[in-house]
């Protein structure tokens, strides 16, 4: 059955930029590439999501998403469900949902929790000032004390340090768990012998820790790609091989 291309709508820092930087549609671009769906990548600012984006589409509308028809599917945990309904086959939830839906939870909140503070300042400078009036009031209830600390913040090269760190120590629970699968035959991904999404659940938040630009920092090699992380640094590749994802981030 040929599958016709989809368009798989990012977050981007200007218009126009056919460019995704947050976690979430690389979560959706995993998924997409394990189902071998064609795909092409267009980026909206925050500023165009709530304001001419949205008038266009259907209220509340976030990225990822993903047109099919009338309908407009959007969250990156739902969008894999709509996959595997429509294309899946048991591809995206080999084990069912519940190891995916806690991986979600986990790296959204646990994980994503310590990367927010390298990530959140870079996004902020980078887009133009009003996808970052909206940033700042969506994502950080419009708390500018915060957002100019984290700012100041991420030029001290002793911050950014302690934070990949703490990120490293909420990556050692995965690296335990990839141990565990090795030891018992079992993976190598995290929800068995091919990669789901599962993986691309918490993959997402590699994909954007690579398009923070802090000088002279790479968040690749300082979290993921750790010596105190070989399997987790193994586990980003083979999964970014098993999608056929091309990272577009600037």
């Amino acid at each position: 059955m040929t599958i016709d291309q989809v368009t798989l709508y990012g977050l981007g820092l200007r218009p126009g930029q056919n460019i995704n930087v947050g976690p979430y549609a690389w979560k959706t671009a995993v998924d997409l590439g394990l189902l071998s769906i064609p795909y092409r990548l267009e980026g909206r600012t925050f500023a165009e999501i709530r304001t001419s984006w949205e008038s266009e589409t259907v209220a509340g509308i976030t990225v990822p998403a993903i047109q099919d028809g009338e309908r407009w599917v959007f969250d990156s945990f739902r969008l894999a469900q709509y996959l595997e309904d429509k294309y899946g086959g048991k591809r995206l939830f080999p084990r069912g949902q519940e190891i995916a839906r806690f991986l979600n939870t986990w790296a959204d909140r646990d994980l994503g929790g310590e990367i927010v503070p390298l990530f959140a300042p870079w996004l902020y400078k980078a887009q133009e000032p009003d996808s970052s009036a909206w940033f700042l009031k969506q994502k950080l209830g419009g708390d500018q004390d915060k957002i100019d600390a984290l700012v100041l913040a991420v030029q001290d090269p002793a911050f950014i340090e302690r934070q990949a760190a703490a990120v490293r120590a909420k990556l050692a629970t995965l690296e335990a768990y990839l141990a565990a699968n090795e030891a018992e035959g079992a993976g190598p991904f995290l929800a068995g012998e091919t990669a789901s999404h599962a993986d691309a659940a918490v993959w997402g938040w590699y994909a954007a820790s690579l398009a923070v630009r802090h000088p002279g920092v790479d968040l690749g090699a300082l979290i993921w790609k750790h010596e105190s992380l070989p399997l987790v640094g193994a586990w980003v590749d083979a999964v970014q091989k098993a999608a056929g994802v091309e990272l577009l981030l600037e």
